[in-house]
């Protein structure tokens, strides 16, 4: 029994420093990625023959916190050549008069209002998208959540991104090192196996109504979530994409197969867009679908999306993270399983129980000083720093 204990101290062991390993490589990345404004991008000062376009979608339902200057944000890019369509299911919506007064408050903005009531699966985003998808002016898409505002130079810096062929990890983008690979929509092909094929960017957690369940949130996102998004993509081993920004060819999403079981079963399985109805978590299964189907790399750039939180109470909260495990659940038990070992409490629980149980010492001195410098840690953990926001 005892050498039993002893095995199982040392695993507890290992896996206490890989946690905290993780810890480090995204408070790391974070702290050199944003320590510093981003550089403006070198396509803003490109002509619009020059420079790829791309279309904006924004996918609407009701009145989103904040909705009129998230909105307004993608009408101020600096940027040479893009659209932006925004969209509805319901000529009822309650967000079309907000959108209309950014429309004409920006009339030399190519923009639009697409209202569409199909329904292709249970996802209500998906659904919205499918309209937009068909009627974009352009391949470049760009889908970008009713709640989230960006900075202007995140489109260039996104577009760069996207066309790097430095042969370097995509995390590893580099605006200043990276080669300008300026085409045309004449001439620009869809990317192919081992070329960049998303382009996201971390979501920071806004926090205008103070209630506590708003106030879980953001401090959940803006920590422990920011700091394991961050780290994951760092190693580039797995995809890991939040769908608030999501810059991707809509040729590459339509070559896609459903990733659902019982549908690729079908003697014709739905392909495009629309094999992704049936998942509620579409953003992440299309990325994953972009990494392993397409063969294609995910990038980051050093922008931020602030992503605005309305108010919510504890239970709202408690309910939100309760319906996502049972999501992510289904799609990767064992990263389900495996989350809870990865949370300050419990980590230091076992962590110190296996450093007593190998070295003899006191239990309490060594949960307090991981705790403490844990603690530490996500205090230094501030994307923020350096941040034109």
């Amino acid at each position: 029994m005892g050498a039993w204990s002893s095995w199982g101290a040392v695993l507890l062991v290992i896996l206490w420093i890989v946690v905290w390993s993780i810890c480090f490589l995204g408070w790391r990345t974070a702290s050199t990625r944003y320590a510093r404004p981003s550089l403006p991008s070198r396509l803003s000062q490109l002509s619009a023959s020059s420079v790829p376009g791309v279309t904006i979608i924004r996918p609407l339902c009701g009145l989103d916190q904040n909705l009129f200057n998230t909105l307004e944000s993608v009408m101020k890019l600096d940027y040479p050549k893009f659209q932006v369509i925004f969209a509805v299911q319901d000529d009822n919506d309650e967000a079309l008069p907000v959108v209309q007064m950014v429309i004409d408050k920006y009339p030399k903005i190519e923009a639009k209002v697409i209202i569409d009531g199909r329904k292709v699966g249970v996802n209500p985003k998906v659904n919205n998208l499918m309209a937009p998808f068909e009627e974009a002016k352009y391949d470049l898409l760009w889908v970008l959540d009713s709640t989230c505002s960006v900075h202007p130079g995140t489109l260039g810096r996104s577009v760069e991104a996207f066309f790097t062929n430095s042969g370097l990890p995509s995390t590893l983008y580099d605006p200043e090192s990276s080669p300008l690979l300026c085409i045309s929509d004449d001439f620009r092909k869809p990317p192919t196996a081992g070329e960049v094929g998303l382009v996201h960017q971390v979501p920071i957690a806004i926090c205008n109504q103070k209630t506590w369940g708003s106030l879980m949130e953001q401090a959940y996102l803006n920590t422990t979530h920011a700091k394991m998004y961050l780290a994951i993509n760092a190693t580039a081993i797995e995809s890991c994409v939040v769908g608030k920004s999501c810059m991707y060819s809509r040729d590459n999403i339509a070559h896609i197969t459903t990733p659902s079981p019982s549908l690729r079963s079908l003697p014709n399985p739905p392909t495009g867009l629309a094999g992704f109805g049936p998942f509620l978590a579409e953003d992440n299964m299309i990325a994953l679908s972009i990494w392993h189907e397409l063969g294609l790399k995910h990038s980051m750039t050093s922008d931020v999306v602030l992503d605005f939180l309305g108010s919510l109470t504890v239970h709202d909260y408690i309910s939100r993270r309760v319906r996502w495990i049972r999501v992510r659940k289904k799609m990767s038990l064992s990263a389900t399983l495996l989350e809870p070992f990865t949370e300050s409490i419990v980590s230091g629980l076992y962590g110190s129980w296996a450093l007593s149980r190998l070295f003899g010492s006191n239990i309490i001195p060594i949960f307090l000083v991981h705790m403490i410098a844990w603690l530490t840690l996500r205090e230094q953990f501030d994307v923020f720093a350096g941040l034109d926001i």
